[in-house]
């Protein structure tokens, strides 16, 4: 028997059918979504920060978070959202904002939202589950092990400010990843 011949007899013969739903390859979001509505963004962002009219600032924040999840930066990336129930319902979203007013509201609010960034770690690394604080996985000697590193995004192509050649040779920017405890 040949090689192709060995390769067919194993190959699995798919079945595949138009399913009545549409599938998410970003299911995490519903991750994100319930850690938003834990820290109740809504509450922390809404009433020091309210709109007169159109997409709550809280949306702006959860809508840029979730798409900075999923691995883009630039303001554009939400446009690929913004007609996608899963991401509204994942994030508990009444509308997604457009690109332009996402890059408005971050340019005007950024500085003030990032002081919230401590207020919102403290609540999840102080978080319980069932009554229980959560276990990140603490090593024999007492300490919880925090790995970092850093990756390049790519920017090129893209209208954003500051992009600079990252170590990766491509223009864009080196961001930390930050891994917490042992346990994965």
């Amino acid at each position: 028997m040949s090689v192709t011949q060995q390769v067919s007899a194993h190959m699995t013969d798919f079945l595949f059918k138009k399913l009545p739903y549409d599938l998410s390859s970003h299911a995490g979001l519903a991750f994100i979504g319930k850690y938003l509505k834990r820290v109740n963004v809504n509450a922390l962002i809404d009433p020091k920060f309210p709109v007169r009219s159109g997409v709550a600032n809280s949306e702006i924040l959860k809508s840029y978070l979730a798409v900075l999840c999923v691995g883009k930066s630039d303001f554009d990336a939400i446009e690929g959202f913004r007609t996608n129930g899963f991401f509204k319902r994942a994030l508990g979203l009444a509308a997604v904002p457009s690109s332009p007013t996402l890059g408005q509201r971050m340019d005007t609010h950024a500085a003030a939202w990032f002081e919230l960034a401590p207020k919102m770690n403290q609540m999840l690394l102080g978080s319980r589950i069932n009554g229980q604080a959560i276990d990140f996985g603490a090593l024999a000697c007492g300490y919880t092990p925090v790995d970092l590193d850093t990756f390049a995004m790519d920017n090129g192509g893209t209208k954003k400010e500051l992009v600079g050649r990252t170590y990766a040779g491509v223009d864009g920017y080196c961001p930390f990843a930050v891994y917490l405890g042992s346990l994965g």
